[in-house]
């Protein structure tokens, strides 16, 4: 009988998955998916099932790395409408198979890896492409989102200024920057 997976949740994903050493596995990451085929990344369009009669989705993302021989699946469900506040309306698991037999190693609370993951490949990105000196991030929202991206570009870059829109939704606030 094989092993129990085991259960990784937010505190322990939060801890370990630190900046530093998630960018530049981003980075490689990122560069072998874009080599195509001879980047050994196979990562399929996602799934997405309609959950109609309760206003939700659910998002499959699996994904194989062959450099890393890593197999994985993002499992996302996304609520139009909430029942409670206590629920957020994006909810995430990471499932991690042994590759050499599909073999389910752990289940993983995939919210903070999402958040991290996406403020991660913004910083990327942000690092290619910003002007220099940019001395003023701004960042609009105020979800994990705003959050994240607030922690991965303040490790990363200096600036002179952070601001931020309080609400984004708010059309007043939509284009300007308050701190």
């Amino acid at each position: 009988m094989s092993e129990q997976p085991v259960f990784l949740g937010p505190e322990i994903v939060e801890k370990y998955l630190v900046y530093s050493t998630l960018i530049p596995l981003l980075e490689k990451a990122l560069i072998n998916y874009s080599s195509g085929k001879e980047g050994g990344v196979v990562q399929p369009i996602r799934t997405i099932v309609p959950v109609a009669k309760h206003r939700g989705f659910l998002g499959v993302m699996p994904a194989f790395s062959a450099e890393d021989d890593a197999l994985t699946t993002k499992l996302v469900t996304f609520y139009e409408t909430k029942t409670s506040s206590d629920i957020p309306s994006h909810q995430a698991t990471v499932l991690l198979f042994e590759p050499s037999n599909g073999t389910l190693k752990a289940v993983i609370d995939g919210q903070v890896i999402t958040d991290k993951r996406t403020a991660a490949v913004s910083a990327i990105a942000t690092k290619l492409l910003k002007p220099s000196p940019a001395e003023v991030l701004c960042i609009l929202g105020s979800g994990a989102q705003a959050h994240s991206h607030y922690q991965a570009f303040t490790q990363q870059f200096l600036f002179k200024e952070v601001n931020k829109s309080r609400d984004y939704n708010n059309k007043r606030n939509r284009c300007s920057c308050i701190g």
